[in-house]
């Protein structure tokens, strides 16, 4: 008996369980307020199915199209100063590393062996110059007696022939005279342009001679400079043409310490080297302050073209489906459109359009992969992913400054 008592209260409890696992859901629906909002699991509110995206509007202006490579500064003048003459190198009159002025003293040559043959020359003038007034003098004497036939016509011819040697001789000491002056003017070595000269290679006291290996010094105009680069020849026809036409392409470079300097091309290599199908350039770049230095390497860009008023937008708003190019364009009702677009080129992260969006216009640039024609969207950012508002703020205000300027 005990026994079956146990058992029926066992039953009891599993039913009792079971009545309580089966009626407390259903007592809390029934507590559960009518307007309570759905469960995550249910149907969203209107504002819930919104797409968050971030927008920017398309905007008129130029749009350069560039090409990169990686360019050597070069001097546009470089000169090894050699002595002109021999002798011993009496005074070094400048610092190594500092900048000089055209026609400023570099060094001093022993002057005193070139002074003698200038002296030498000038005493060989005079005597020539003495003989030959005294030979014009029995010239006129001896015209005179022949006029009296006095003397033959060969004497007088003779005395003819003596004066045209002596004024010979006098253009000759002349000659010697000028040529000894100039072999006495390279004893005073000046720089032939202005720059930066180097270290000097010789010392005073040393005998230096133009046979010499190594120069003085070396001079290198440093402003303006030029940097010199190389690009594919499928670009010279154009590049010619505007250069021809008056209108050089600009370059910048980037230095080392990531400064931005700003040139035009100058000129372009005669010929293509057929072993890589490039072709050589010349930029030229102001220098004042010394930015840019021989043989050192730097990021070239070249403006191959540049497409005027259009408009353009940022190129992660062109998106690529099975009929083409498309951009989404955020409405006045906060609805996305489609709109098929033809691009005309993209740089620097901008596409310009050549249809398809109108300037002042919204097009998405971020949380398109989620949208649909008609979708309902909440703009939350202006500006691209990884961006401020303010920074993307500020570019299309320099573009439209740009655009300003240009026009």
């Amino acid at each position: 008996m005990p026994h079956s008592r146990r058992l029926w209260i066992a039953l009891l409890i599993v039913v009792l369980i079971a009545l309580a696992v089966w009626w407390i859901p259903d007592w809390q629906n029934d507590d559960q307020p009518s307007d309570a909002p759905a469960s995550a699991g249910g149907e969203s509110t209107g504002e819930e199915r919104s797409t968050a995206v971030a927008a920017i509007e398309a905007r008129r202006g130029d749009l350069e199209i560039t090409v990169g490579a990686l360019g050597t500064v070069r001097s546009l003048s470089s000169i090894d100063v050699y002595p002109r003459v021999e002798g011993e190198l009496l005074t070094v009159d400048f610092k190594e590393g500092e900048h000089v002025e055209k026609g400023q003293r570099l060094a001093t040559i022993d002057p005193r062996d070139y002074q003698a043959q200038l002296a030498a020359a000038q005493g060989q003038l005079v005597q020539d110059q003495a003989q030959l007034e005294s030979a014009r003098a029995d010239l006129e004497r001896y015209e005179s007696l022949a006029q009296s036939q006095s003397i033959s016509r060969q004497e007088l011819e003779q005395q003819r022939q003596l004066v045209r040697q002596y004024e010979g001789a006098v253009s000759s000491d002349r000659a010697d005279i000028d040529s000894a002056q100039v072999q006495l003017d390279y004893t005073d070595i000046t720089a032939p342009n202005a720059g930066i000269i180097g270290i000097r290679n010789v010392d005073p006291g040393n005998l230096v001679s133009s046979g010499d290996d190594d120069p003085i010094a070396t001079l290198t105009q440093l402003d303006p400079i030029s940097v010199v680069f190389s690009l594919p020849s499928q670009y010279v026809p154009t590049l010619r043409e505007q250069l021809a036409s008056g209108d050089a392409p600009s370059v910048s470079v980037t230095t080392v310490g990531d400064e931005r300097l700003e040139g035009q091309l100058t000129s372009i290599d005669s010929q293509i080297d057929t072993a890589t199908g490039t072709v050589r350039l010349r930029a030229r770049f102001d220098n004042a302050a010394d930015r840019l230095y021989p043989s050192a390497f730097v990021d070239v860009r070249l403006t191959v073209n540049t497409l005027r008023d259009r408009v353009i937008v940022p190129a992660p708003a062109v998106q690529t489906g099975q009929d083409g190019l498309f951009v989404y364009v955020v409405g006045d009702d906060d609805t996305v459109t489609r709109h098929d677009v033809v691009v005309s080129a993209s740089e620097d992260h901008r596409s310009a359009l050549a249809s398809g969006v109108s300037a002042g216009e919204r097009v998405v640039v971020d949380g398109v992969d989620s949208l649909r024609d008609g979708a309902k969207v909440r703009v939350v950012s202006n500006a691209l992913p990884g961006e401020t508002s303010a920074s993307s703020t500020a570019d299309d205000d320099a573009d439209t400054q740009t655009s300003r300027d240009a026009s």
